[in-house]
């Protein structure tokens, strides 16, 4: 058997930001704790400090996505086609043995993906300085600051400060995979191959490996780097480039080495993508404003050392009521200007986190005759891992990802900002405290709708249990539609409150049931007939009573909240 090599470029834009971890560096944890900055978590780098996608990282998500579509009732055709030892063609065969995989996932250079449309880096050596200067070879791409917050006190956590290094949504990726088929003969050299061993993969077997890969990618099943239940490492193929090309080499003559040598032989149509669009995720759609505008804050930029003067100080002789104040910046999307302003994903996947939480434990300790731990005395880390067992199911913990994905939310049309202006009262006099005079800027704008995707299969345990945790996030929903939920920050300045117009769900019928779609009824109490009207928040209520579940066996109570429980030791009275 002679041997063939295949080349695929595909060319994939950035739908979300994209953040894929390299070689941390170590936080000096000696510092007090007023001291202490975060440290950037940034993409791992090549030989000319460009920032890259690691092969490694790269098909680490795209075998995943292969598995769950093959192992799923939707791909029996495609695995039958691929053969009974598919797996082995990303590496060790299902009886063990060790073989090479049949596919090499180049790494995906982000230094193009890094420039501004002018050809300039994001951040570099110097302000503006050209990619191809020699000081913007190490590129520095934008960050993302986050925080978790302490469930207990309601501030931010300490040692919950992080920052990510991103790549933003709209960006080029170009990605290479290669592949070999076959295996080159020894019988010229007088020796035979193990009888035994694993047989290579086959021309068609690689062919529909590109077919599956492709239809993949064009369903959006495929999403690289981390943060993805922030809704982040969201691909889709370029639509302004041909979208991927494919040569094939045969090696078994002269002339098909001189047709490697030229670049191969280009066989693109030979590829019909696999028809991936079939999802079994439950997507959550909801229409909602803000009456009082939602603000999460741009990181303000950092004081010189040398510069004591408070940040709302003027010029040296200005009048006070002329100094000029610096405000806080509502977040944006990306590092342009330009860049849409954003509600990020893991900030409402905090809030909802967070109130799902709350929901859990208030019917543990109203269920259970020992005392749960109030959390005064944790850390926040800690009290994300003590969360009970349906609010891990579906956010996750250190140990395993949660199967709810939160999309970050852009702001729609025309924004305006509101500058608000804050001071703080001085305790002793009841004035003005000296220096202690800040503002804000509040978008005020029309934001798209906030779209969640809850996956059933990662949700452990039966179907009961499945059945549970979207109660679970049923209840919590419910808060967030009568404006109970505040999002983003400044809730208690009166920020964050929102109004929910419509509540729209779409998949998961074993768990769901029925399609949702609520719709708010405006605030009366009957419509123009005289029949009742009831709010988005009544109408979730009636259709989670409606689920039929069968109690936790070792719980010692009924209904969904029995699966709180975890053990029998932990449910006994």
């Amino acid at each position: 058997m002679s041997i063939t090599r295949y080349e695929m470029t595909i060319h994939l834009v950035t739908e979300s930001p994209l953040h894929s971890g390299g070689i941390d560096e170590v936080v000096d944890r000696s510092r007090p704790g007023s001291e202490r900055v975060a440290v950037p978590r940034r993409f791992a780098r090549d030989g000319k400090g460009h920032p890259v996608l690691t092969g490694r990282s790269v098909k680490g998500a795209v075998r995943a996505a292969c598995e769950e579509y093959l192992h799923s009732d939707a791909g029996a055709a495609v695995r039958k086609q691929l053969g009974s030892d598919w797996e082995g063609l990303w590496g060790t065969t299902s009886s063990g043995k060790p073989r090479a995989a049949t596919l090499t996932f180049h790494a995906v250079d982000l230094a193009e993906a890094a420039q501004r449309k002018d050809g300039s880096a994001w951040k570099s050596g110097t302000a503006d300085a050209p990619a191809t200067h020699p000081v913007a070879q190490s590129i520095a791409l934008a960050t993302r600051t986050g925080i978790a917050v302490n469930r207990y006190w309601g501030a931010a956590g300490d040692t919950a400060l992080f920052e990510h290094e991103y790549i933003p949504a709209g960006c080029p990726l170009t990605l290479t995979i290669t592949a070999q088929a076959g295996r080159m003969s020894t019988s010229d050299k007088g020796t035979q191959p193990e009888a035994d061993g694993p047989e290579p993969a086959t021309e068609s077997q690689v062919e529909q490996l590109f077919a599956l890969i492709i239809g993949l990618l064009e369903s959006g099943r495929v999403a690289f780097g981390g943060r993805r239940n922030a809704g982040w490492g969201r691909v889709r193929l370029d639509a302004d480039e041909p979208t991927w090309t494919l040569t094939r080499s045969r090696l078994g003559t002269r002339e098909d080495l001189l047709t490697w040598l030229g670049g191969g032989e280009n066989v693109t149509s030979a590829i019909d993508p696999v028809d991936c669009t079939e999802s079994e995720r439950i997507r959550i759609t909801i229409s909602w404003d803000s009456p009082t505008g939602i603000l999460v804050a741009e990181p303000r930029p950092e004081k010189k050392a040398e510069d004591d003067t408070p940040a709302h100080k003027g010029a040296k002789g200005q009048a006070d009521d002329q100094q000029e104040m610096i405000y806080t910046e509502p977040l944006r999307s990306g590092p342009q200007s330009s860049a849409p302003f954003v509600l990020p994903g893991s900030s409402v996947r905090g809030a909802l986190r967070s109130r799902a939480s709350r929901i859990a434990r208030t019917v543990l300790a109203a269920q259970q005759s020992t005392p749960i731990d109030d959390w005064a005395e944790r850390g926040v880390h800690d009290q994300l891992a003590a969360d009970p067992t349906l609010v891990r199911d579906l956010f996750g913990s250190t140990d395993r990802r949660g199967a709810l994905r939160v999309l970050d939310t852009l702001a729609s049309g025309q924004t305006t900002l509101r500058k608000v202006v804050h001071n703080a009262g001085d305790r002793w006099t009841g004035g003005v405290a000296e220096g202690l005079l800040y503002g804000e800027k509040v978008p005020d704008t029309r934001w798209k709708d906030l779209v969640l995707e809850l996956d059933p299969r990662s949700l452990p345990g039966p179907v009961d249990r499945r059945r549970a945790a979207w109660c679970l996030l049923g209840l919590t929903l419910a808060e967030l539609a009568t404006g109970a939920l505040p999002l983003g920050s400044r809730g208690t300045r009166g920020l964050g409150q929102i109004h929910v117009t419509r509540v729209r769900v779409d998949g998961g019928a074993d768990i769901v049931g029925e399609p949702w779609d609520f719709i708010d009824p405006g605030g009366g109490a009957a419509d123009r007939d005289g029949a009742e009207v009831v709010s988005i928040a009544s109408q979730v209520l009636k259709r989670l009573r409606a689920l039929m579940i069968e109690p936790n066996p070792d719980a010692n109570w009924t209904g969904w909240s029995s699966y709180l429980c975890e053990t029998k030791e932990s449910c006994r009275d």
